[in-house]
């Protein structure tokens, strides 16, 4: 496995999207995961302060990373999203990617990433943690997962960059 991390290339999207659908198929629920229209992809990557970021093993994106900065007096900080590929979990490639994609945003200036996470998600929770976010609260009950007919928080998590 050689993934490599860049910033997301109009190139990209048609495969981003691919990656959304594969996703939407096992009911994923990544928060820019709904995106499934490659001309609405292509209009978000143009937005001002949206960062996109893709690994890539092969030339095949195998996970995206959206970072959406706050405005006006919230420009310090990130909201973050990351979309996996099922096939490359569990292979610490997302730790790795996150790092990249934090360093980049922290050149690009921004100091304080946040990310929401469902707390039913674990892996995503662990990353998190091993990058050095702290537990800044949660959104309790949520929603209620229609599979398991149980409620899931919103967790949220913050890291000083």
């Amino acid at each position: 496995m050689e993934v490599q991390f860049r910033e997301m290339k109009e190139e990209d999207i048609q495969q981003v999207v691919t990656l959304f659908k594969k996703l939407e198929s096992e009911s994923a629920e990544v928060s820019f995961a709904e995106i499934l229209d490659e001309a609405e992809l292509c209009e978000k990557m143009k937005e001002t302060g949206c960062f996109f970021y893709v690994a890539e093993d092969n030339g095949q994106v195998v996970s995206v990373f959206r970072g959406k900065q706050g405005e006006g007096n919230k420009s310090h900080s990130a909201l973050l999203t990351i979309a996996v590929d099922p096939n490359f979990r569990g292979k610490k490639m997302a730790k790795t990617f996150t790092q990249y994609c934090l360093d980049q945003l922290k050149n690009n200036g921004i100091t304080l990433a946040r990310a929401y996470v469902y707390s039913n998600n674990k892996p995503s929770i662990n990353t998190l943690l091993s990058q050095g976010f702290t537990f800044s609260g949660c959104v309790y009950q949520h929603h209620k997962n229609e599979t398991t007919g149980e409620f899931v928080d919103d967790i949220i998590f913050h890291k000083i960059l």
